[in-house]
């Protein structure tokens, strides 16, 4: 099998490559910018740079949703390499990255981030500068739990609705018309309310972000009542669903819970 050639973005002086198995780190080295889309092995492919990095410096893009004492301490060992880094985490779905509503969140430093800006625009033409490396990773997990708490709320209410005997598409209008409004509605609400779970975010990745955001508040002394609620449902739906299906299906772990009432008899 031949390796994968990075993709190319115009103008050629501006290159990107999506690591891989298949694509050497001794090749990514070659390019003046090198986007890191990892979830899972941020550090052992950062190792794998750093290390054979010999006399490249390319600039390390990371765009993945880590902790932030991981990435600066990622950081630290590529500026130690003489390598710059910038924190570019996304919230959105890949669909919104994909229609350009997604946002980034840049941390670092400004000079470096504006050297790669036409790059990052290509990328995620919205973007924020939200401070140094640390700080995209710490906004990122606070907006996650206002998301993942937003969409469990969703779940729950139209579990609800349908409970009450309400049709559930009338009942997502009304709610869009409401106060309750929020853009999660409309990510989220018709895949709920069809059960369509072809994913757009996987429940497994939601989980890591929700563990991950959880031991961050406890690490500071800080118990989350609603996330680790939260987090248990998304426990509960990936037991139900499998851990691929699309953050929707959380729907479920609500709506097919035993009913209490038998359950006390």
């Amino acid at each position: 099998m031949t390796s994968p050639q990075p993709f190319e973005v115009q103008p050629p002086a501006v290159t990107v490559a999506f690591p891989c198995p298949f694509i050497k780190p001794a090749e990514l080295l070659q390019l003046p910018f090198v986007l890191f889309f990892e979830r899972f092995n941020l550090r052992v492919r950062t190792d794998e740079i750093v290390d054979g990095a010999g006399h490249a410096r390319p600039v390390v893009i990371c765009t993945t949703t880590c902790g932030p004492a991981e990435i600066t301490g990622i950081a630290a060992r590529a500026s130690a390499a003489g390598m710059a880094l910038v924190e570019a985490p996304i919230s959105g779905t890949s669909t919104e990255v994909l229609d350009g509503t997604a946002t980034a969140l840049l941390a670092g430093d400004a000079a470096i981030i504006d050297q790669a800006g036409r790059l990052l625009n290509i990328l995620c033409p919205r973007a924020l500068h939200v401070g140094p490396i640390g700080d995209a990773s710490r906004t990122k997990l606070a907006i996650n739990l206002i998301l993942q708490n937003n969409r469990a709320a969703l779940a729950e209410g139209i579990a609800f609705a349908e409970r009450l005997g309400l049709d559930g598409h009338a009942f997502l209008a009304a709610a869009r018309q409401s106060a309750a409004y929020s853009r999660v509605m409309d990510s989220k609400g018709e895949k709920m309310l069809t059960g369509d779970f072809r994913p757009q975010s996987h429940l497994a990745q939601t989980l890591k972000d929700a563990e991950l955001i959880i031991a961050e508040a406890s690490s500071r002394g800080m118990h989350l009542p609603l996330t680790t609620a939260q987090a248990g449902l998304l426990r509960t739906a990936i037991a139900l669903e499998g851990p691929d299906r699309d953050s929707a299906a959380v729907i479920e772990a609500i709506r097919r819970q035993p009913d209490p009432s038998e359950a006390s008899r």
